[in-house]
């Protein structure tokens, strides 16, 4: 597999799904609606008619900055062209990363049309989906990262390697001054 492609190919998709949500043209309610007392104040809507539009696009987004990530981490992991043991970890991490996601789009969705939110906790539905079960879950790729360190991102031949030009490049100088 070409990495290089691939994350152009992800980029590229990215750059066509954030264009879309741009440039979805804004109900006329989006900037708020007049309040009845207090001509100066706007009053916001619920949502609905602003983020209805955008939703698939965002989510589309918001996956494909996922997929992106974890292709940037499977690069540093491949050795001879493959994954080998560590595509499993990654892959699952993605999946799971990008379920608990579609989750929250989901939930907000359906937050649109309800008038009185669900607490969870102090926060709403959407919102309590994204801090307790989506953001810890990121730290699976860190802990994955932290414990395969020294096995695929700076072996020991590498070191031995770093070690040999720094010498190699003390040599060519000569003595300092």
């Amino acid at each position: 597999m070409r990495w290089p492609l691939l994350l152009l190919a992800l980029l590229a998709a990215l750059a066509v799904a954030t264009s879309v949500a741009v440039l979805t043209c804004e109900p006329q309610t989006a900037r708020g609606v007049g309040h009845p007392q207090y001509p100066m104040l706007l009053r916001g809507d619920p949502g609905a008619g602003r983020h209805e539009g955008i939703l698939v696009a965002g989510w589309a987004a918001g996956v494909l900055v996922l997929a992106f990530s974890v292709a940037l981490l499977a690069w540093g992991y491949r050795r001879r062209g493959r994954l080998g043991r560590m595509a499993i970890p990654l892959a699952a991490g993605f999946v799971l990363e990008a379920a608990l996601f579609t989750v929250v789009i989901v939930a907000y969705a359906r937050s649109l049309h309800d008038p009185a939110p669900h607490l969870w906790g102090a926060l709403p539905g959407p919102t309590a989906w994204l801090v307790y079960l989506f953001w810890p879950v990121q730290f699976v790729f860190v802990i994955l990262f932290v414990a395969t360190f020294d096995q695929w991102y700076w072996t020991p031949d590498d070191e031995k390697r770093l070690r040999e030009i720094v010498r190699n490049r003390a040599d060519d100088r000569g003595p300092g001054p």
